[in-house]
């Protein structure tokens, strides 16, 4: 990775407890590039909201990128830039359009998981984000656990081809420079267009509505008759 012009340091592990954990430990922070933590499996991977995110297997792809951010705030254009990286990367791959953005983190291939992704502060540097991802790659059915495996999918499962994950892994850290680089309304634009699930009715926070639209500041669009309600954060679930 660190022949990468913009990859400052590159750490790899055969297992580890999660990659944004250790990446938040790091004291060496990137200046101007970005730092690349990779494992090949994590025993205690992270989802959202402290959940836990199943990695604890060989044949994903589990990263995080250490990259410095002007303002915490927007963050989100790193949540945005990462999905439509990951998508990217995936479909050169496998020439298919079948990737799509399910707000807030996660990236579904037709209509099952393939990757999550979570965005972390680090604690003792304000000027820095820890970016995660973990992409089922080549990860069989039968190595998904029960209470995932009729929602999760992996490449393999999908194309029956293995894949080479460094090569993937380079992909994304290039696509996710270039849609930094975007202005935010085209890079919104292509966000928008992969958006998962929209017009379909959800219940999110205990309010039902239509999946609308994802505002430029990252905020879901809720639309319920007859306003339209913006929402921060929380779990989204499909009634239809």
């Amino acid at each position: 990775m660190t022949s990468l012009s913009f990859v400052e340091k590159a750490y790899h592990f055969q297992s580890i407890d999660s990659t944004n954990t250790f990446a938040k430990s790091l004291v060496c922070l990137p200046v101007k590039g970005i730092c690349v933590i990779t494992a090949d499996r994590q025993t205690t991977g992270r989802g959202q909201r402290d959940n836990t995110f199943f990695s604890d297997t060989d044949g994903g792809l589990y990263a995080s990128i250490v990259c410095p951010i002007s303002d915490i705030q927007s963050h989100f254009m790193y949540n945005r830039a990462i999905s439509l990286a990951i998508c990217h990367a995936i479909e050169g791959k496998v020439s298919l359009s079948l990737v799509r953005i399910k707000w807030p983190n996660d990236i579904y291939w037709s209509d099952r998981k393939v990757c999550g992704v979570l965005l972390e502060s680090l604690p003792h540097s304000a000027r820095h984000i820890v970016v995660g991802l973990g992409i089922n790659v080549n990860i069989s059915h039968e190595q998904f656990p029960e209470s995932i495996s009729e929602t999760a999918t992996s490449m393999m499962i999908e194309t029956g081809v293995t894949f080479d994950r460094e090569a993937l892994l380079r992909d994304i850290c290039g696509s996710f420079q270039k849609y930094l680089r975007l202005p935010g309304a085209k890079a919104h634009d292509l966000y928008r267009g992969r958006l998962y699930g929209k017009g379909r009715r959800i219940v999110i926070n205990g309010q039902t509505g239509t999946l609308h639209d994802v505002f430029e500041d990252g905020r879901l669009c809720l639309k319920s008759d007859p306003t339209m309600v913006p929402i921060s954060s929380g779990i989204m679930q499909f009634i239809d």
